[in-house]
């Protein structure tokens, strides 16, 4: 774990520059969610917080960022001084339970980073009401992500296995509702029975 938060502690004061993807690039893949005015949101693995206000804007409520990396929180923090519907904190989720359950998790762009994926799937329904949903979203095919990460090394990051074999990891818990990628995305969404 500590090998994640230092490789993003350090990433930090570059993170928002290495973002190619605009909001509108961005934001169809949210809509796929299917998170609805009211929702209560946690973006997990939020970093700067990049998807944070596109996240609002579909719920228009309180969204709750969480991060390993202290660093990109205190960027986040920053970035959002002032805007009441966004708070952050860091912390490791795969030992956290919040006091109250989200109507949605969406974890962009850092799944990869979650290595245990079976602890992180326990975590998603301890943490998600009944009938909440998680979604999974990159804005990056697998192979691109596969570029990225290969400065990585396996202490922080594993490769993706198409969307359909992620998800099976999730079905004792969750009803996959999507599992699609295309040349630009990755997209997994379940819903807790």
């Amino acid at each position: 774990m500590n090998a994640i938060k230092d490789y993003f502690d350090m990433m930090a004061p570059s993170w928002d520059a290495m973002e190619k993807k605009k909001d509108e690039e961005i934001l169809p893949l949210l809509k796929k969610i299917g998170i609805r005015k009211g929702d209560y949101v946690l973006d997990l693995g939020c970093g700067t917080g990049r998807i944070t206000g596109l996240l609002h804007s579909l719920s228009e409520a309180p969204v709750f960022g969480l991060d390993l990396s202290s660093e990109m929180i205190s960027l986040a923090k920053k970035k959002y001084e002032g805007k009441g519907y966004a708070s952050f904190d860091v912390g490791d989720f795969l030992a956290k339970t919040f006091e109250k359950p989200f109507d949605v998790i969406v974890i962009y762009n850092a799944f990869p980073h979650f290595l245990d994926v079976d602890k992180f799937s326990s975590s998603l329904a301890n943490n998600l009401k009944e009938g909440g949903r998680f979604a999974i979203v990159h804005s990056l095919s697998r192979e691109q992500l596969s570029h990225v990460h290969d400065k990585c090394d396996f202490k922080t990051t594993r490769v993706l296995s198409s969307p359909e074999k992620e998800s099976e990891r999730f079905q004792k818990r969750f009803d996959i509702l999507l599992a699609e990628e295309d040349d630009s995305s990755f997209l997994i969404v379940g819903k807790k029975r």
